[in-house]
C-alpha cells in the first residue's frame, strides 16, 4: 500500500514534539527547511516557526524544479519532509548589521511526492536507499569527514591570499586563525561534533574535521558546515573557497571520507580482523571501491577543476590503489591497533568539496557493498610512491589510473552499472546531461593562459 505524505512525515511523534518544544524555548522565529540540489548546493525554504507543527506533520509543498535540474515543465509540486532528528539552532548574532537578528533554526529535509514516495531526483533519498540496502545486508555505515578549503582576502580582483607562512599544523598570528576558531565554536553551539581544525599546507588553507557519525547525519552536516564556513569567513573579512585546485602552485583541497562498518547483529567492527589485520569484509569493500573508482569520479570529483587536483600530486590520488601508509593512494588504512577503542577506517581520498555529500557517500557505500557481494579480493597494497612505476608495471600490479579529465570520467561513468544503479536512472541521466554540457563549455573556453602563451 502506498503511504500518504502524512504517514511518511510523522515518523516519530515524540521527536517532532521535542523539536517544537526546543524551538519554542530557544525563542526561534525562523526555520530553514534545508535540502540539496544535484550539484550539492544547499537550498532552503525559510518558514516562520509557528508553521512548524503543520510542516512536521504534512510536509511543505514547493517548486520541484529546484531539484530537477531546472526542468520546470515536470515535477512542479514536490514536498519537503523535515527529519526531526536533524534540528540545529543557530547561535544568536547580536552584532548583526541591522542589530539583533531573529533566532533561527534548521531542519534537513528529504524530498517526496504527494503519495509519500521518495522523489527519484532527491540526493538525500538516494543515500537513504543505499543505507537501507546496507542495513538489509546487516551493516551500519558511519563516516568521519575532513574538509579542506582556502580562506582568501575579499574582495579580490584576482585570487590572492594574504602572506601566511605558518604552514602545515602551524601556529602563529596567521590571518585565518580567528575565523577558524570562530567556526569551531559556532558549529559546536549548533550541536555538531567537531574533531578539530588546523592550518593546512597551502597559504590560507584550512582543514576542519567532523567526528564519526551515521552517514546520513554527516551528509546533512557537510551542507551546513560549508555554509557556516562561508558566513564566518565573511564576518572576518575573508572569502572561503572550496575549489579542488584554486591555486596553480599550491596544494589542492579534498574532502576525505573515513568509512566505518559495524555489524548490526552485535555492534562489532566489521572491518577489523584478527590482531592488527583488517577483515575479509574490509578487503572485499576495498576491492569494490577500487573496481569502480574511475566511475565514482564523476560523482566525487564532479568538476573540470577536480582533475587538476588529482593530476597535481600533493598527496592526491591518481591511481586506484590502497595502502596503510601512502597518502597518495585512493584508499588508506589509518594506523590503529587491536587494543585501541577506535574502529578500523577505510579512508577514501578522492572526493573533493564540489561533490554532493549525499551522492558521494551513496556511491562509495554501494561500491563497497558490491565488493562484499561478489567476494572479490583487492590487489596487494602499495605502500610506496607510484611515480617510479611506468604504465606497464602498474598494469601488471593490477593498478588502474583514475580519469584525468571530466570528459574521461563521463565516459567511464556511462559504462558502470553499479555506480549508475546506486544513483538511479533519474540522477544518473541528469548528472550526465549537466556534466556533458559543462565539459563542452570548458573545452570551448579560451583561457588567459592560452591568450598569454599563443597570442603573440
Amino acid at each position: 500500500m502506498t503511504a500518504t505524505l502524512e504517514q511518511a512525515t510523522e515518523r516519530d511523534p515524540e521527536l517532532a514534539e521535542a523539536v517544537r518544544e526546543r524551538t519554542a524555548s530557544a525563542g526561534v522565529r525562523l526555520v530553514d527547511l534545508q535540502f540539496s540540489d544535484l550539484a550539492g548546493g544547499a537550498r532552503a525554504m525559510t518558514i516562520p516557526s509557528d508553521l512548524l507543527p503543520v510542516v512536521l506533520t504534512h510536509g511543505y509543498r514547493f517548486d520541484g524544479s529546484a531539484v530537477t535540474g531546472g526542468q520546470r515543465e515536470v515535477e512542479l509540486d514536490l514536498y519537503l519532509v523535515p527529519d526531526p532528528g536533524t534540528l540545529m539552532i543557530f547561535p544568536e548574532q547580536p552584532d548583526a548589521p541591522q542589530g539583533r537578528s531573529p533566532r533561527r533554526a534548521q531542519l534537513s529535509c528529504s524530498v517526496q511526492r504527494r503519495d509519500g514516495q521518495p522523489f527519484a531526483g532527491d540526493p538525500r533519498s538516494v543515500l537513504e536507499r543505499v543505507l537501507a540496502e546496507a542495513r538489509a545486508a546487516g551493516y551500519d555505515y558511519q563516516v568521519a569527514i575532513e574538509l579542506e578549503f582556502y580562506l582568501f582576502d575579499r574582495p579580490p580582483a584576482e585570487v590572492i591570499t594574504r602572506p601566511d607562512p605558518v604552514g602545515y599544523y602551524g601556529v602563529g598570528p596567521e590571518v585565518s586563525a580567528a575565523a577558524r576558531d570562530d567556526t569551531i565554536v559556532t558549529l559546536q553551539l549548533m550541536g555538531m561534533a567537531v574533531g578539530g581544525a588546523h592550518h593546512e599546507t597551502g597559504p590560507g588553507q584550512e582543514e576542519l574535521d567532523l567526528l564519526p557519525a551515521p552517514a546520513l547525519r554527516i551528509a546533512d552536516q557537510v551542507l551546513t558546515v560549508r555554509q557556516v564556513i562561508r558566513t564566518v569567513a565573511q564576518r572576518h573579512g575573508l572569502r572561503a573557497n572550496f575549489m579542488p585546485k584554486p591555486l596553480t602552485q599550491a596544494p589542492g583541497s579534498g574532502m576525505h571520507v573515513f568509512q566505518r562498518l559495524a555489524r548490526l547483529a552485535d555492534g562489532g567492527d566489521a572491518l577489523r580482523g584478527d590482531g592488527d589485520n583488517i577483515s575479509s569484509i574490509a578487503r572485499q569493500a576495498i576491492a569494490g571501491q577500487l573496481a569502480h573508482a574511475a566511475a565514482m569520479c564523476l560523482v566525487v570529483c564532479p568538476t573540470v577543476n577536480s582533475y587538476k587536483r588529482l593530476a597535481a600530486g600533493h598527496r592526491a590520488p591518481r591511481h586506484a590503489t590502497w595502502a596503510r601508509l601512502t597518502q597518495d593512494s585512493l584508499i588508506r588504512i589509518p594506523s590503529w591497533t587491536a587494543a585501541a577503542h577506535a574502529g578500523v577506517e577505510l579512508e577514501l581520498r578522492s572526493p573533493d568539496n564540489m561533490a554532493n555529500p549525499y551522492l558521494a557517500l551513496a556511491v562509495a557505500l554501494a561500491c563497497a557493498l558490491d565488493g562484499m557481494r561478489t567476494g572479490d579480493e583487492p590487489p596487494a597494497p602499495l605502500d610506496e610512491n607510484l611515480v617510479r612505476y611506468d604504465d606497464d608495471e602498474l598494469h601488471r600490479l593490477g593498478v588502474t589510473r583514475l580519469p584525468s579529465t571530466l570528459g574521461d570520467a563521463l565516459h567511464v561513468f556511462r559504462e558502470d552499472e553499479v555506480v549508475r544503479a546506486a544513483l538511479g536512472d533519474y540522477v544518473s541521466d541528469q548528472l550526465v546531461q549537466v556534466k556533458q554540457a559543462e565539459w563542452v563549455e570548458y573545452r570551448r573556453h579560451v583561457s588567459p593562459w592560452e591568450q598569454a602563451r599563443y597570442g603573440e
